[in-house]
């Protein structure tokens, strides 16, 4: 049963890691594992404890157990109820309970300081004591638009995100999900791996889904050393939006 469990589990990993454009060396240093275990894994054979859950965090992984619900998300996301209201009504919530936190567009969301009171769609409260919250304050809230189904099957259109925007170290928090940036200025919702290569670092910008291939800029390069260009905060909570699913 271990050796089938293991060979299945070495098949499924490969077929991420190559659909994310990881072949066995990045997979490892993106984790912070040796790749001769991630070798192991390919070839169906046992790794220590330890090793495999380092993985499994890694790479946003999880164990289902049997009768388990098969959708709830990975630990770095949390689906709960969130209420979207017009800053106008922003009040009819108590103030000690909950912390309004401004919905924008991603490429506003990512820019530095306060969010321009003309580029505020609208609220999300969210209950201050809700564990991704924690002691968060500088937070802003993005929702997917219609089309963007570059993260499905983990986000889908619709899906409001929390950032938190003193987040913006990908090295630190390997393959969790983040707000970033191109060179360009547009901004999405990715997974990040970064290389340190010829004294520059490579920022691989990919996606759970696999249509869409990864992209790839140098922090020196194409931000001019400015990670803030690169990166707008760390997904740290979101909501589902389930009335079309």
């Amino acid at each position: 049963m271990l050796s089938l469990m293991s060979n299945l589990f070495g098949k499924r990993l490969k077929e991420w890691a190559e659909g994310h454009g990881l072949n066995q060396k990045r997979l490892a240093e993106m984790v912070g594992i040796d790749p001769s275990q991630v070798s192991k894994l390919y070839n169906g054979k046992h790794v220590r404890s330890d090793t495999m859950l380092k993985l499994l965090d890694g790479v946003g992984a999880k164990i289902v157990m049997p009768g388990a619900d098969e959708n709830m998300p990975t630990k770095d996301v949390c689906f709960v109820d969130a209420q979207t209201v017009n800053a106008a009504h922003a009040n009819g919530l108590a103030a000690a309970d909950y912390m309004a936190v401004p919905l924008a567009q991603e490429a506003v969301a990512a820019g530095p300081g306060l969010i321009p009171e003309d580029s505020v769609e609208g609220w999300i409260m969210v209950w201050k004591g809700h564990e991704s919250v924690g002691l968060k304050r500088n937070l802003i809230a993005v929702k997917i638009g219609k089309g963007q189904d570059s993260m499905e099957p983990t986000f889908h259109p619709g899906d409001i995100l929390l950032i938190d925007k003193s987040d913006r170290d990908p090295m630190a928090s390997p393959a969790k999900t983040w707000l970033v940036c191109e060179p360009d200025g547009a901004c999405a919702i990715k997974r990040v791996n970064v290389q340190k290569r010829d004294g520059d670092h490579e920022f691989i910008f990919y996606s759970d889904n696999k249509m869409y291939p990864p992209t790839s800029y140098w922090l020196g390069r194409d931000y001019s050393g400015d990670i803030n260009r690169a990166i707008g905060g760390r997904v740290v909570w979101a909501w589902s939006d389930v009335r079309n699913k």
